[in-house]
């Protein structure tokens, strides 16, 4: 399995979002880039705004409602993603900051939020959102992605 392309080091720790975290419990979602991630965590100290609780929950809600999950797989998982060794970082962004930040960058409040967080506690955006990852890389922020195709 190839590893994931790492721009800096990795040391510093990780902002995770839901466009990484839920491909490990969809296998039609899983990529390389995403199942090496998964063999990696051991080593990382993951972050999330709570925004990520909401989101990973919301996934799994509509994959119930659109069957392509039953109600004891997506409790399963639930209770999977709670075991998860992520930090939920317990500080709410500033309405003005984020609301900037996000409108510079054409981005939701949503993903604003991951991306402020990455900003304020210097950590690696890891994430297979592309406009996250552009304002990322347009701020000079370091990110952790999927290679781009050739």
């Amino acid at each position: 399995m190839a590893e994931p392309r790492v721009s800096v080091p990795t040391d510093a720790g990780w902002v995770i979002d839901a466009s990484v975290t839920m491909p490990w419990f969809f296998p039609d979602e899983a990529t390389t880039f995403t199942e090496g991630l998964l063999d990696s965590l051991g080593g990382q100290e993951l972050w999330a705004p709570t925004l990520w609780i909401l989101e990973c929950t919301n996934v799994l809600q509509s994959a119930q409602r659109r069957r392509r999950i039953e109600a004891t797989r997506r409790a399963e998982i639930a209770a999977e993603l709670s075991e998860l060794p992520v930090h939920l970082d317990p500080e709410t962004p500033e309405f003005v900051s984020l609301d900037r930040l996000a409108a510079s960058h054409g981005l939701s409040a949503y993903d604003a939020a991951y991306l402020e967080l990455a900003l304020r506690r210097s950590l690696v955006l890891v994430s297979l959102d592309v406009r996250l990852l552009a304002a990322a890389r347009a701020l000079g922020h370091p990110v952790l992605s999927a290679p781009e195709p050739p």
